[in-house]
Formats: structure tokens, C-alpha cells, sequence
């Protein structure tokens, strides 16, 4: 089921809401809001590596492109490295790099046998993570909001102890038409255990572009968080657009501009 009600576009500008911008967050709200921001880039960086360096290996080799088992990311998000494997479930090699600055691909090579195929310890891990995490998700058989397989995304360990952040994404399969439910976070612990596996949104939210209209933002309400998440970022570097988001926990508002959040002061209407 689609949730409609406050999932909407704003055809006309905002003004008035954007005056009414504010800084006032807890301490709490601020680490939320930051983390959110962090893990949306990368998320984006990661996505944008992972489609444009798809289509650079089908252009220059289809039938290595055939022998894929999958892809990692890893890197800062202005420079993220794209690395396609093999099929060996035991012991996967890398058969394609490709490296990214600001969102532009810069080189890439298909890796020849043994030379340069081993993954390094770090991106083994990210690989054991995926692989871990998606017998987790077909496990729990979550609610899929499209017929389409789920788009992944792996977040490295910002260090050792850390778990490794496996994304479990509805493709965007129109242009025009934002998903943001049916979207999960599975996080996975360096010994392999598996943690609780975190849902965005209670119900399949999409918000789509009305034909021939020229939206200036996105609305949508937020019941499972108390400040947006890493997925409203994620909508809105895909959207180009701000997202306004309503957390129901608290009565806020917060607008979610790519690389910005930011709290409304709703007093001042």
C-alpha cells in the first residue's frame, strides 16, 4: 500500500518556511542529525560509483560484467572505489576497479587473473557483511514495495569494532517516482553476528512528479525516528530537491537539503 497522506510534492516555493529556519537541536538531535548526513552522502557517492562504473564495465567487457558475484564501495564519499567480484563463494577476487573524484568517473581497469585480484582484508569484510546480511533480509522476509530486487549499499566500519552497514534499498524504477519506504539497514558485527534489522518507514511511501509541473519540494512524515534519517538525505541528493520532513515522535519539522538539515522554528509562524 502507498502512504499518501503527507507524502506529497510542493509545486510552489516556500519562502515562508525557509525564513523560519532554526539551529535549536539538542545535543542529541544534533549527533542524529549528523550521523544522518554522513551516511546519506556516502550513500549517494556509493550509489552514483556503483551505476556509473556498471555501465563503464558493460561497455568495455559484457561477458566480465556476466561473471560478477556482485560489488563493493569503499573510500570517502568525494573519492569512493568501486570493485566488482567474482562468483567464488569461499574466496572472491576483484575482476573490475574503478576509482571516482566529486562524482565523475577517473580510471578503470578490468582485473587480469592474479594480478591485483586479491581483495584486502577490508574489502573482504564488506563482502562477508553483504552476503551475511542478505541471508538475514531473506530471512525476515520484510515488505517489499517492488517487484524489482533491492538495490544494496555496504557502508565500511568507521573502525574495527564497529559493525558494517548493509542498506537494502526499492530501486527507483521511474525517474520521476521517489521511494521512500521499503527501504532496511542491516548491520553486521566484525564476528558475523548479525543486529537488529532497522525498517525507514512503516508503509511503501512514494512520492511522484505530477506531469508537466515543476515541483520545489518534497513533504513527507516520519513516524519511527525523532530526526531525519540517512534515507531522507539519500532522497534528496537523488531528487535535487528539498525534502520537508514531519517526525511525529516530537511535533518537528526539519528540511533535509543534500548536504544540509535543518530544524523549523515553528513558534515564529
Amino acid at each position: 500500500m502507498r502512504h499518501v497522506i503527507c507524502a506529497m510534492l510542493v509545486i510552489v516555493a516556500t519562502p515562508a518556511i525557509a525564513r523560519q529556519a532554526s539551529d535549536r537541536m539538542t545535543a542529541a538531535e544534533e549527533a542524529a542529525v549528523q550521523q544522518a548526513l554522513d551516511r546519506g552522502a556516502l550513500m549517494y557517492a556509493y550509489d552514483q560509483a556503483a551505476w556509473l562504473g556498471t555501465d563503464d564495465l558493460l561497455a568495455k567487457d559484457k561477458s566480465v560484467a556476466s561473471r560478477s558475484g556482485g560489488w563493493i564501495v569503499d573510500g570517502p564519499a568525494d573519492a569512493p572505489e568501486l570493485t566488482f567480484i567474482d562468483k567464488d563463494a569461499d574466496h572472491p577476487h576483484a575482476i573490475y576497479v574503478a576509482d571516482f573524484k566529486e562524482g565523475s568517473l577517473v580510471s578503470s581497469h578490468v582485473v587480469a587473473a592474479g594480478r591485483g585480484a586479491e581483495l584486502t582484508p577490508e574489502q573482504s569484510r564488506l563482502v562477508a557483511a553483504l552476503r551475511t546480511a542478505r541471508a538475514a533480509i531473506i530471512a525476515a522476509k520484510p515488505t517489499m514495495c517492488s517487484s524489482a530486487p533491492f538495490n544494496t549499499i555496504v557502508l565500511p566500519p568507521r573502525s574495527p569494532a564497529e559493525p558494517a552497514l548493509v542498506y537494502f534499498l526499492t530501486p527507483q524504477t521511474d525517474s520521476k517516482a521517489f521511494p521512500f519506504g521499503g527501504h532496511y539497514l542491516v548491520p553486521v558485527n566484525r564476528d558475523g553476528s548479525v543486529g537488529a534489522i532497522k525498517p525507514f518507514a512503516k508503509s511503501c511511501a512514494v512520492i511522484s512528479e505530477e506531469p508537466d509541473k515543476q515541483p520545489a519540494a518534497m513533504v513527507i512524515s516520519h513516524l519511527l525516528d525523532p530526526t531525519p534519517t540517512e534515507i531522507h538525505v539519500f532522497e534528496s541528493l537523488e531528487a535535487k530537491m528539498p525534502v520537508y520532513v514531519l517526525t511525529t515522535q516530537n511535533q518537528k519539522i526539519w528540511s533535509v537539503e543534500g548536504g544540509r538539515i535543518r530544524l523549523i522554528d515553528q513558534s515564529k509562524k
